[in-house]
């Protein structure tokens, strides 16, 4: 039988009367589909004696069954877990995965009027990076381009969305620290302008505001997510009279040069200095002390851009419909973090 002849996945699915994500998950004996819907999936396989895999056939009726994943750095520590959790779904689904990195440093300047990566090479697009500029998207969206940001600078309302409930996640980190018992805190902030870092920083003062912190005991300090600024502005904080008793770091990057710089002026953590970070890397559970941190479900995150890019891809351009999921965080509490001495409590 010729290649062009075989049944694609999503003749199955037209077979069925189900999603293409619906027949990935029956092939891949996953929950979340009914037995009356599996019987009928696993009916129509076998009259249209499917074979999964069949590229060739797909590429020729306009999917490739590759989905695209743009990336600024794939040795940042918060990458890898997302890319793991893509391409773990996308496998699962019956997809594969097609990586390129923008590459660190200045930002990355896209052809709005060229598919990325070319043609027709992959069905849809997940942005996770933030030199890729949002306008990029925003402009394939307008041409129907399937594509699914996570984490971006900024945020359309326009594309479909992954992120975390970062706000959520530091008015926690702030309460843990006000429950301890510290009144003077000090907050490093990421890259001025982001999204995630406006949203932390809310978050964080709203924390305060409910653990009866005044605004006039904390001391924030405007960092760029990177180690380097971190331990800058943590020696600022450190060096002021009276000093704080404690510190929380919008990422934990930051935090992690915080923690070198306490070291280096004679600080103890958590002894002298209380520390808490957010993105629960896998860094802070091998440094001394190990960090508390947010923990964000990288993993998820990426598994659900994946089904929201192949939900785009399977609906007709005039049925898509705009997904935006922020998905739960959680305080990881660790031996960075203890309530301050008696003398240093107001």
């Amino acid at each position: 039988m010729d290649m062009t002849d075989r049944p694609t996945m999503a003749d199955v699915a037209d077979q069925a009367g189900v999603s293409k994500m619906t027949v990935s998950r029956v092939i891949n004996q996953q929950t979340g589909v009914s037995e009356e819907t599996r019987a009928r999936v696993l009916g129509a396989i076998d009259r249209l004696g499917y074979v999964l895999s069949q590229r060739g056939r797909s590429l020729s009726v306009g999917h490739s069954e590759v989905l695209g994943m743009l990336v600024l750095d794939v040795t940042s520590e918060w990458v890898w877990p997302l890319i793991i959790g893509v391409g773990q779904a996308a496998e699962a689904l019956g997809y594969q995965m097609l990586l390129r990195t923008t590459g660190p440093g200045a930002v990355a300047s896209f052809d709005t009027n060229l598919p990325p990566f070319g043609g027709d090479l992959v069905d849809g697009l997940i942005i996770v990076s933030w030199r890729v500029p949002v306008d990029f998207a925003r402009a394939l969206a307008r041409r129907h381009y399937p594509v699914v940001l996570i984490d971006a600078y900024e945020r359309p309302t326009s594309v479909n969305w992954v992120s975390a409930d970062d706000r959520s996640g530091a008015r926690e980190a702030a309460l843990h620290l006000a429950r301890l018992g510290h009144r003077r805190i000090g907050f490093i902030g990421g890259t001025e302008g982001a999204y995630l870092a406006r949203e932390r920083l809310a978050g964080f003062m709203e924390g305060l505001a409910k653990g009866r912190i005044a605004r006039r005991d904390v001391v924030s300090v405007q960092g760029d997510f990177s180690r380097e600024s971190g331990y800058e502005q943590a020696r600022c904080l450190i060096l002021q009279q009276p000093r704080p008793t404690a510190i929380f770091a919008a990422n934990d990057a930051m935090a992690l040069g915080a923690l070198q710089a306490a070291r280096e002026l004679g600080v103890s953590v958590p002894g002298d200095l209380s520390l808490v970070g957010f993105d629960n890397t896998n860094l802070t559970m091998h440094v001394n002390p190990p960090l508390t941190t947010v923990a964000r479900p990288y993993q998820k995150m990426g598994a659900t851009a994946v089904e929201l890019l192949i939900e785009l891809a399977d609906s007709a351009p005039n049925k898509r419909r705009i997904r935006q999921i922020d998905l739960p965080t959680e305080l990881v509490i660790r031996d960075s973090t203890a309530s301050p001495l008696q003398a240093d409590r107001l």
